[in-house]
């Protein structure tokens, strides 16, 4: 059966709790509202739906990003990243036009994990699990495109499972990286990053605002490692400052507020940009690295 179609039939049964059909309703949306948008997964695991959604096609993409979201999320939060991975994909296709280098684009809002919460965030065990779920999907995206350029977008707890990609070796086709918000990642995690950076298989890049207080509280579990201090990461800002312009130019990026990924709206119409802004210095450098993975060799 189509992988929509599954999605479909998952909507029509009778027995499906509000919750669980609001959520899939979610995705459903996202994909009429836009034609270029794939379903790539769709599967309902113990009682919890779970997708991957991308925009562009990953099949003859240049260069193909996961955006990986942290704890506490699922399907009820699809609708905001989705609109974070649809813009992320313009803004790099944009760039790389500017520049006189136009790319295929495509990035993945990848919901096919169990991020656990607060508790079960302090351990390995979520991360591990979506470490290698995601490492499967990565493989079969190399056999349909194996000249992809493939780069993963980690925050918060995801970081954690992008560590452990490279701790069990299953991240040999990831080649652009980064670490937003970062819960941590083990020692052993730390060391592989750093051997895959000096062997230049990798690029990776770290960021943090100064007023997150929530991701080091997730470096106090079994993952303490901040991957801003792996030796030949590259670390950049996101407290508001000169950050580089679609055009080539330099513009004034905005400070991330707190630990959230999205942007949010007090009730006096106050914004409080997340990492994934559109205007904030952590975004838009954020898109800039990742025009230079796919026009620039590694």
């Amino acid at each position: 059966m189509p992988v929509r179609d599954e999605l479909r039939s998952a909507l029509a049964r009778p027995d499906l709790p509000v919750e669980t059909r609001t959520k899939i309703q979610h995705v459903q949306s996202v994909l009429d509202a836009d034609s270029q948008a794939r379903l790539e997964s769709f599967t309902i695991l113990d009682g919890r739906p779970y997708a991957v959604v991308s925009f562009g096609d990953p099949s003859t993409a240049d260069l193909v990003v996961y955006l990986l979201h942290g704890i506490d999320t699922d399907l009820a939060s699809f609708p905001e990243w989705a609109d974070a991975a649809q813009r992320l994909c313009i803004d790099i296709i944009r760039t790389c036009v500017a520049r006189g280098e136009p790319r295929k684009v495509a990035t993945v809002a990848w919901f096919a994990w169990d991020s656990g919460t607060h508790v079960t965030a302090l351990a390995t065990k979520h991360a591990t699990i979506g470490a290698a779920r995601l490492s499967v999907d990565i493989d079969r995206l190399i056999v349909r495109n194996p000249g992809a350029h493939i780069a993963a977008v980690a925050y918060s707890y995801s970081t954690t499972l992008l560590g452990e990609m490279f701790a069990l070796n299953i991240a040999d086709e990831v080649h652009t990286a980064f670490c937003i918000a970062s819960a941590g990642v083990t020692h052993a995690a730390s060391t592989a990053i750093e051997d895959a950076i000096e062997r230049e298989e990798v690029v990776v890049y770290a960021t943090e605002g100064a007023g997150d207080g929530v991701a080091p509280m997730g470096r106090l579990g079994n993952h303490p490692i901040d991957p801003r201090d792996i030796r030949g990461v590259i670390v950049y800002d996101s407290d508001g400052g000169e950050a580089p312009g679609i055009d080539g130019g330099v513009v004034a990026g905005v400070p991330v507020e707190g630990h959230a990924s999205q942007t949010a709206v007090d009730e006096r119409g106050i914004r409080h940009p997340g990492y994934f802004d559109e205007r904030a210095q952590s975004y838009l450098t954020l898109v800039a690295r990742l025009a230079d993975a796919v026009t620039t060799a590694l």
